[in-house]
C-alpha cells in the first residue's frame, strides 16, 4: 500500500467515511430527523440542522454529472506528473448526492456526461481508502 501523492486530512467528521473506503464500502451521512442525505461530512445537518446524523452504505452507483480531462499538472502537482491524462468528474450517486473522484479510462475521451459509473476502492492504508469510478 505505497502512496506518494497527498493524503485527505482526516479529522473526528470524516474519519469514518475515509475509514469505511478502506473496507471497500462507500458511507455517506444520513439525517435521522429528516432523512436527507449529505456529502461531504459535517457535524450537522445541512437541511434541519440536526445534529443525529448517520453513516449509510451507498450503492456506490450514479452517473457522470460533468467531467474534465487532466492533461498537465502544475508546480505543486509533480505528483500527478506520470499518470495525465486522467479524467476527473463530479458523479452524481443515485443517492442524490454528487461527489468529486477520478474515472478510471483507458481513454478519457471516452467519458460522456450522463454516463454510468461504479464505485471501485482504492486503499492507501488501514484507515485511508479512496473512491474512484469506473464505466459501465
Amino acid at each position: 500500500m505505497q502512496n506518494d501523492k497527498p493524503l485527505p486530512e482526516i479529522d473526528p467528521i470524516n474519519s469514518q467515511f475515509f475509514k469505511g473506503l478502506s473496507e471497500d464500502k462507500l458511507l455517506i451521512q444520513k439525517c435521522i430527523k429528516c432523512g436527507n442525505t449529505q456529502f461531504y461530512p459535517k457535524a450537522i445537518c445541512v437541511k434541519c440542522y440536526s445534529v443525529d446524523l448517520e453513516w449509510v452504505k451507498s450503492s456506490g452507483e450514479g452517473k457522470v454529472y460533468s467531467f474534465t480531462e487532466i492533461n498537465r499538472v502544475i508546480m505543486n502537482s509533480k505528483e500527478f506528473e506520470k499518470e495525465v491524462p486522467y479524467v476527473i468528474a463530479s458523479v452524481e450517486l443515485k443517492e442524490g448526492i454528487r461527489l468529486y473522484s477520478r474515472i478510471l479510462s483507458e481513454n478519457g475521451k471516452n467519458v460522456k456526461i450522463g454516463d454510468p459509473v461504479r464505485v471501485v476502492f482504492r486503499t492507501v492504508s488501514e484507515e485511508i481508502g479512496l473512491p474512484e469510478f469506473k464505466l459501465l
